[in-house]
C-alpha cells in the first residue's frame, strides 16, 4: 500500500511484482485535463525518499528533470564558456578547457549530469591513475589528476548553488595522496658546466640570466628592454609571454604567442635588483642585438622590444626555449631537468650562502613566505648549527 505523506510531497510504495520501492508526484494537468507524475524506482524506502525529493526540488526550481537531461560534457562546457572563463587567468583558462575536452567528455561526458554520483567519479579517477596517459601507456601523476579534481569541484559546486545538485557526489571520492617530491636542482658543478657552455648558444644569455634571477620562464621571455634600467641595476616584471588560446565553442584550438599583463600574483609584480656583472654582460648582449636588428632590417620585429626574442625580433615561444636548454645538457651529459629548475636552483644557491628567506621570496615574486619556505625549506636545515651558534653568544 501506498505511503501517503504531506500535500505536495508525493508518495512512496513497494510494487509487489518487482519488489523494488517507487515513489511519485504531481507535476501538473496535461492538455486532455489528465493528472501528471513524475516517478523514479529504487532498491529501498530510503533511496526512493532521496531520489523523490531530488526530483521535486528540481522541479519546484524550474530544472529540466527529463530523461533528455543535460549530459555531463555539455554541462561542463556550457559552464566554462558561459560562466567560469570569465573569472579565471587567460592559463588558468586553456587548463580547464583541456581537462574538459581531453579528460571529462570522453570518459563521463554522456553520464546524465542530474545522477552523476561519487562511483562514477571515483572510477573516472582510478582510470586516470592507471590508464590516463593520452600519448603512450600509464596513468596521470596524482598533481595532474588534483587539477582534473578541481575543475569537477568547481563545476560541481557550481551546480549545487544554482540547485541544479542536491548532494555533492565528490564527498565520497578518495584522490591518492603522496609525499611532496623536493624541486629538482643543478648542483653546482653542472651549473658551472651549463654556464660555461652559454657562449656557444643563441639562448646562452637568456639561460645565463634565468640562473642569477630566478625568473618564471614567461617572465623572462617576456622581459621588455623598457622595464631594463642599467643605471639602477634592476628589472622590472609585468608581464608574461603565454601561448593563448582565443576561447569559442567552434574554435580550431590554434593558439597564438602573446604579452599576458595580468602575472601569476599580486607580488609577481615587482622590481629586483640584478647583480652588477651580470647587467654589464646584459649591456654587451644588447650591442650585438642591435646590430642583428640593423642587419634584418624590417625583417625584425622592433615593436615588440624584447629582451630575449627569436633571432627575428619575436616571441620565443617555451618550447623552443626548453629545446635550447636541452640541447646544452644533452651536449654536457647532464640529467635532464625543465626550464623551471633553474629558478629552483636560484633560490637554493641564494639560501645556501646565507640570504633571509624573506628577501628570496620577493625576488621571486611568492604571494607569501610560506609559499617559499614549503618550497625550500629543506635547503634551510643545514645552517641550523650555524645560527644556534649566534643564540650561545648570548648565553648568560
Amino acid at each position: 500500500m501506498a505511503k501517503r505523506r504531506s500535500n505536495g510531497e508525493g508518495c512512496i510504495y513497494k510494487d509487489t511484482r518487482s519488489g523494488k520501492w517507487k515513489g511519485k508526484f504531481e507535476i501538473g494537468i496535461d492538455v486532455k485535463g489528465n493528472r501528471k507524475f513524475k516517478s523514479c524506482t529504487g532498491n529501498s524506502e530510503k533511496e526512493v525518499r532521496l531520489k523523490l525529493k531530488d526530483l521535486m526540488v528540481k522541479h519546484s526550481s524550474g530544472i529540466d528533470i527529463s530523461s533528455k537531461c543535460i549530459k555531463v560534457g555539455e554541462y561542463f562546457e556550457k559552464w566554462f564558456y558561459n560562466s567560469a572563463i570569465y573569472g579565471l587567468r587567460d592559463s588558468t583558462s586553456q587548463s580547464y578547457e583541456m581537462i574538459i575536452r581531453r579528460h571529462i567528455k570522453p570518459n563521463i561526458g554522456n553520464i546524465a549530469f542530474a545522477n552523476l554520483n561519487g562511483d562514477d567519479i571515483q572510477k573516472f579517477y582510478n582510470h586516470l591513475y592507471t590508464n590516463g596517459r593520452l600519448a603512450g601507456k600509464g596513468g596521470l601523476s596524482n598533481k595532474t589528476v588534483e587539477n582534473i579534481h578541481l575543475v569537477m569541484s568547481s563545476c560541481i559546486n557550481f551546480a549545487l548553488k544554482r540547485g541544479e545538485l542536491i548532494r555533492n557526489p565528490l564527498l565520497t571520492v578518495k584522490l591518492r595522496r603522496e609525499n611532496k617530491k623536493e624541486v629538482e636542482v643543478f648542483t653546482r658543478e653542472e651549473q658551472e658546466k651549463i654556464l660555461a657552455e652559454c657562449p656557444n648558444h643563441y639562448y646562452g644569455m637568456a639561460i645565463k640570466f634565468d640562473f642569477y634571477t630566478g625568473l618564471r620562464a614567461g617572465e623572462l621571455l617576456g622581459l621588455t628592454w623598457d622595464c631594463v634600467d642599467f643605471c639602477k641595476n634592476t628589472i622590472r616584471i609585468n608581464k608574461q609571454v603565454q601561448r593563448n588560446k582565443i576561447f569559442n565553442q567552434k574554435s580550431d584550438n590554434k593558439t597564438i604567442l602573446g604579452f599576458v599583463y595580468n602575472t601569476k600574483t599580486k607580488t609577481s609584480n615587482r622590481i629586483i635588483k640584478v647583480m652588477r656583472p651580470l647587467m654589464t654582460e646584459l649591456t654587451e648582449y644588447k650591442k650585438e642585438q642591435d646590430i642583428l636588428k640593423k642587419k634584418l632590417g624590417q625583417d625584425y620585429y622592433t615593436k615588440l622590444n624584447l629582451v630575449f626574442p627569436r633571432q627575428d625580433g619575436y616571441f620565443t615561444d617555451s618550447g623552443t626555449f626548453l629545446d635550447a636548454f636541452s640541447r646544452i645538457q644533452n651536449k654536457l651529459d647532464i640529467p635532464h631537468r625543465n626550464v623551471h629548475a633553474m629558478r629552483h636552483t636560484f633560490a637554493t644557491r641564494a639560501l645556501e650562502n646565507g640570504m633571509k628567506p624573506i628577501v628570496v621570496s620577493k625576488l621571486l615574486g611568492h604571494a607569501s613566505i610560506q609559499i617559499t619556505m614549503d618550497i625550500y625549506g629543506h635547503v634551510i636545515p643545514d645552517f641550523a648549527e650555524q645560527e644556534l651558534e649566534k643564540l650561545e653568544e648570548i648565553y648568560i
